[in-house]
């Protein structure tokens, strides 16, 4: 795909689209029209798969000003309204994001503080205030506990008119004290069966490529979108599944060349979540095509995807160096393939 041809993607806040979610769609015009809306709500789910598009649809609706009395039927607010506008340009006096810094892709409990004011000023607009988070996982690791402590306290001392809404892609990583306070609503990934539906009728998607794509996507279509416009991703997922498909005959060389591949077009997250993906599938492939399963094959496999998942979590936790992460998951490749080989060669 050239440049050209790249779909856009845009900010949350400008997307007057929701697909895919009825079921929370329908529950939240139920709580609206009985008005037993809660003041905090937790939005859980996968990256890309459109938490912050419903937050930013439901807050409209929200905000906008009843005029009468009729039940709504739907969230949906057009993007000609005054009101979707000034959401979009960030100037309704009765909402407030946070979201990430554009440069440290990080929310710093400097970004917190000033909700502590403005949670308490009536509301100018509407009959509530809103306050999205997007989202808990940017907290700085720096600052993380002081920023969960001073959430938690604006979450016990908030205005009944005060609404909260929360988003993590790790719900795991998100204290209980903060989940005990809200309404946790889990926004199932994508079934492969819509998305690959969606992606034969795209013009923009390569059809031999469908298959790897939603096996990519991991139920996202904002991963699914991401991975359309960089085709570094096919090229990691094919070499990754040359090594992966052929462990125990593969040299130190092949996986040298896999772990090459990493720079700053693909996140770590992305190209270590490309080569797990991979290792599921090999999984997956072992156990359906063999009456006998090795269960010491199985076994390596499985430790070699949490071994991965735990350098994830330390460079997230501990902000490490991604090329030190990188070239410790490398290690831990050729030390688990020499296992392999040793195993079936024994």
């Amino acid at each position: 795909m050239n440049e050209a041809e790249n779909i856009v993607s845009i900010h949350p806040r400008f997307n007057d689209e929701f697909f895919g979610f009825d079921k929370i769609e329908d529950l939240f015009l139920n709580l609206l029209n009985k008005k037993s809306i809660s003041n905090a709500y937790l939005f859980n789910g996968v990256k890309g798969i459109g938490k912050a598009t419903f937050a930013y649809r439901l807050a409209r609706c929200l905000l906008k000003k009843k005029e009468n009395t009729k039940l709504l039927d739907s969230l949906y607010t057009s993007k000609e309204s005054n009101l979707f506008k000034s959401i979009a340009n960030l100037s309704h006096p009765d909402i407030n994001i946070i979201e990430a810094n554009l440069e440290k892709k990080k929310i710093s409990i400097e970004n917190l503080k000033p909700l502590k004011k403005n949670i308490y000023v009536t509301s100018l607009e509407s009959d509530y205030k809103v306050i999205i988070i997007d989202s808990l996982d940017d907290f700085a690791i720096q600052s993380k506990k002081q920023s969960f402590s001073s959430l938690l306290k604006l979450l016990e001392d908030c205005p009944s008119n005060c609404i909260f809404f929360l988003i993590s892609h790790s719900l795991q990583n998100v204290p209980d004290t903060i989940k005990s306070r809200c309404q946790k609503i889990y926004f199932n990934p994508i079934p492969r069966a819509t998305l690959r539906k969606w992606f034969e009728n795209s013009k923009l998607v390569d059809k031999k490529n469908i298959d790897v794509l939603i096996n990519l996507s991991n139920g996202s279509l904002g991963r699914a979108l991401n991975i359309v416009n960089n085709n570094i991703f096919f090229d990691v997922y094919n070499c990754a599944n040359e090594v992966i498909f052929n462990f125990k005959d593969i040299s130190k060389t092949q996986i040298n060349s896999l772990f090459s591949m990493y720079n700053k077009d693909l996140s770590i997250d992305d190209f270590l979540l490309v080569i797990q993906i991979n290792i599921i599938e090999a999984i997956k492939k072992e156990i359906e095509e063999k009456k006998n399963v090795d269960k010491e094959v199985i076994e390596i496999f499985i430790n070699l995807f949490f071994e991965i998942n735990k350098k994830i979590n330390n460079s997230k936790t501990f902000e490490l160096d991604s090329v030190q992460i990188i070239n410790t998951v490398e290690y831990i490749f050729i030390k688990k393939s020499e296992q392999l080989k040793k195993y079936k060669n024994g």
